[in-house]
């Protein structure tokens, strides 16, 4: 017969090794500890999470003198990795009722692409649909501190209208009880016209006369029009009417001009055009293609920044 020693000492080895990895993982278990490595923009990452897992939201976003700030809203008691354009910023775990909030020091002209990732079930990383854009002030001479304008920041999700949580203009465009928050487009044509009103009615949106869209004011008090296939590379007069019961109350006018990949910079991830008037923000999407967000100054606004 053959010596059975060395089948007999291979198979102790595994149950030994197997045994180390129980003990190992159930000690992690018992500590309520779990921290995974830093996610890079080569790992492969979720963008749509279990059902059983509430995704992440963003509720604020501001910045104080070169502090930036970000609170949000997730699964409970979860890791959360925070990523600046694909490299890990900073990881933080939500507390028992999912809240979670970071800040950190920021230069005048930084721009940040922030995108919030969960750990969820096995470790896999659930990014949301949101990023945050910090997108900086272009130099500015002879202007004091007061009238410089400030970085513009602003929540985005493909698809979807975007939040401005700041504007260099320091307001919006707005006429009594409505405003005009942005202008978000894409490369087919298809746009989405977002405000706000304090007035609950419809708001209707024309571009040069035309009606592209007509909704109603939603009860937090925000609009949004998504017009798809609807404007041409080109310029336009957008108008924004808000209408009650009593009819037509108010109205804004912008002027507007639709960009396309064949005008800007695709070499960039995130592109800013400054207009004394107005900006724009044309980024890279993952899997291909360009998003971009206009945004416009109140009226009697100071031209701080020249053509």
């Amino acid at each position: 017969m053959r010596p059975r020693f060395l089948p007999m000492l291979l198979t102790g080895l595994v149950l030994a090794v197997s045994f180390l990895i129980a003990v190992q993982v159930t000690q992690s278990v018992r500590s309520g500890i779990f921290t995974p490595d830093p996610v890079s923009s080569s790992d492969e990452v979720a963008t749509n999470p279990p059902e059983s897992f509430a995704p992440v939201i963003i509720q604020s976003v501001s910045e104080t003198g070169n502090v930036f700030y970000v609170s949000g809203n997730s699964e409970q008691d979860i890791v959360i990795s925070v990523q600046n354009f694909g490299n890990s910023l900073r990881q933080i775990k939500s507390d028992a009722n999912g809240n979670w909030s970071i800040n950190f020091p920021v230069e005048n002209d930084e721009p940040l692409k922030l995108d919030i990732l969960q750990y969820v079930s096995g470790g896999q990383a659930v990014r949301s649909d949101e990023t945050i854009l910090r997108v900086p002030p272009p130099a500015v001479d002879e202007a004091s501190e007061d009238q410089a304008p400030r970085a513009l920041i602003l929540v985005t999700s493909p698809g979807g209208p975007s939040s401005i949580f700041q504007s260099p203009f320091r307001g919006l465009p707005n006429a009594n009880s409505i405003s005009l928050a942005s202008i978000d487009y894409d490369e087919s044509g298809g746009v989405i016209f977002s405000g706000a009103s304090s007035l609950d009615g419809r708001v209707r949106v024309y571009a040069n006369n035309t009606m592209v869209g007509d909704r109603r004011v939603e009860a937090n008090g925000r609009w949004y029009i998504i017009a798809a296939d609807t404007l041409p590379r080109g310029s336009f007069d957008i108008r924004a009417e808000l209408l009650t019961e009593n009819g037509k109350v108010s109205e804004i006018s912008v002027p507007f001009d639709r960009l396309t990949k064949n005008v800007v910079d695709t070499s960039k991830l995130i592109e800013a055009i400054y207009k004394p008037y107005g900006w724009q923000v044309r980024r890279a999407l993952l899997g291909g293609g360009n998003q971009y967000t206009a945004i416009f100054a109140p009226e009697n606004t100071a031209p701080i920044i020249q053509q």
